[in-house]
């Protein structure tokens, strides 16, 4: 079962976040907890086995952008992580997204695959530019995206994003 985060989830949350991340990865999963919307638990037999924190950029139009994902190492194999993305990727498209991105390890084969079947493309760093104009400077830095990571993206709707601005001129 897919659900909204409360504030009773903290401790499972760490948790999961602690049996799934190493060092930084931890960390960060951690202090996103409190920015996240929308954050999403999967619950197994009562239990919460994990949770994906997520993200909506607002503008014209609105990115989404599924930060953490991450399922307890006993529960892994069953979908969970399959239906949290789901489930943020029908959050995202009801706030009017029209694209979603991921940024994965490059080494994460497990995750990489999950995203691919679910639809997303690699992409390069360049496209947040190329698609959003400044704007997407300004996401891609929000994002904090790590050298070694991929950057994954899926299309709901294209009409494609408004033509990029140009950055103001000195007067």
């Amino acid at each position: 079962m897919i659900r909204d985060a409360g504030d009773a989830d903290r401790a499972a949350l760490e948790r999961v976040a602690r049996a799934s991340f190493d060092g930084i990865y931890a960390f960060f999963a951690l202090r996103g907890i409190r920015r996240a919307d929308p954050l999403l638990v999967a619950e197994d037999g009562g239990a919460v086995v994990g949770f994906l924190e997520g993200l909506v950029f607002d503008g014209a139009p609105r990115i989404g952008y599924v930060y953490f994902v991450a399922v307890d190492p006993g529960h892994r194999g069953h979908g969970h992580a399959r239906a949290l993305v789901g489930e943020a990727l029908r959050c995202f498209e009801a706030r009017q997204a029209t694209r979603a991105f991921a940024a994965v390890p490059d080494d994460n084969d497990a995750s990489r695959r999950l995203f691919e079947s679910l639809g997303f493309e690699e992409v390069p760093r360049s496209a947040l530019r190329q698609w959003y104009g400044w704007r997407g400077i300004g996401v891609q830095m929000r994002m904090v995206l790590a050298p070694h990571e991929v950057l994954l993206a899926r299309t709901f709707a294209d009409p494609s994003p408004a033509p990029a601005q140009e950055a103001p001129r000195p007067s």
